[in-house]
């Protein structure tokens, strides 16, 4: 008996999920940050209506000044070429692809650079790319060599 109403309650909670969200059935607010989808709402999967729905309650609680930033930094990605925002997306699958210590390890790494000044940011990213074209001259010497 308990089997069965584990079941029943399994299969509620999966089938509420495959039924997709009706364009009306969203707030005037979520309708007004999705105007852009309104059109092809109906043709997206539920898991992008799923996505989409709760990016635009995360957009709606946000504070006006981080929507300021994310509109800012949305333009900027807008205008990078588009190889530039191919590559960038790779980056970003390959970091969500490895291990949460190491997502959190590389954010702080992050955080910390950006509260450095501008002159430190720069000697580091001068000293990086140098080391970056050692590595390169040395992996073009060893492959050289295996040629011969």
């Amino acid at each position: 008996m308990t089997k069965l109403i584990l079941l029943t309650l399994l299969s509620v909670l999966l089938v509420s999920k495959v039924v997709a969200v009706d364009w009306q059935e969203l707030t005037v607010q979520e309708q007004t940050v999705l105007q852009s989808l309104s059109g092809q709402w109906q043709q997206l999967s539920t898991v992008q209506q799923d996505k989409l729905q709760l990016g635009a309650n995360r957009w709606i609680e946000m504070p006006a000044e981080q929507r300021e930033k994310m509109l800012v930094k949305f333009d900027k990605w807008q205008s990078l070429p588009q190889d530039k925002r191919t590559e960038l997306s790779k980056q970003f699958d390959q970091f969500k692809q490895l291990p949460q210590s190491q997502q959190k390890q590389l954010r702080t790494t992050h955080q910390n650079f950006q509260k450095l000044s501008s002159k430190k940011q720069r000697q580091l990213m001068d000293k990086f790319k140098k080391s970056q074209q050692k590595m390169k001259k040395k992996i073009t010497k060893k492959k050289r060599v295996k040629r011969r």
